[in-house]
């Protein structure tokens, strides 16, 4: 019984969040095909959010869908040349990849993204699912 009672703690700590990190504005996603079959496919996501609070210590750690890694990169609209480093009400784009090849690609629902980040020595996940926008167009 108390092994159950743990996982369940655990669980609630893992998935616990705290809504005055960041406020996700908007976010669209993309997928694409290669041109050439071993290209595969994947999904271009771009979310736009503001920091609520500033501080060295937040940090982007992860960008998963369906519980496989994403490739993303950061950039802060209004202090460009912070790199990470926010402040309260910065406004900051996401542009994350997930690629999977084309034998892997059997989606029948549209996954959408989870950001993970880290303040003060804890993790916080938050998914992303307002404001998905769906676009398919060729990749070239």
């Amino acid at each position: 019984m108390q092994y159950h009672m743990l996982h369940i703690l655990l669980l609630y700590l893992l998935l616990q969040q705290n809504p005055e990190l960041i406020r996700i504005l908007e976010a669209t996603r993309q997928e694409w095909t290669g041109g050439r079959k071993e290209t595969g496919k994947g999904v271009d996501y771009e979310i736009r959010l503001v920091v609520q609070k500033g501080s060295a210590r937040l940090k982007f750690v992860s960008i998963t869908v369906d519980q496989l890694g994403c490739d993303f990169k950061i950039r802060n609209v209004n202090r460009p040349e912070k790199l990470n480093r926010y402040h309260k009400g910065d406004t900051l784009v996401i542009n994350a990849l997930l690629k999977k090849p084309q034998e892997q690609w059997q989606e029948k629902v549209k996954s959408y993204p989870v950001i993970g980040c880290t303040f003060k020595k804890s993790v916080y996940y938050f998914p992303v699912r307002q404001g998905m926008e769906i676009e398919k167009k060729p990749y070239k």
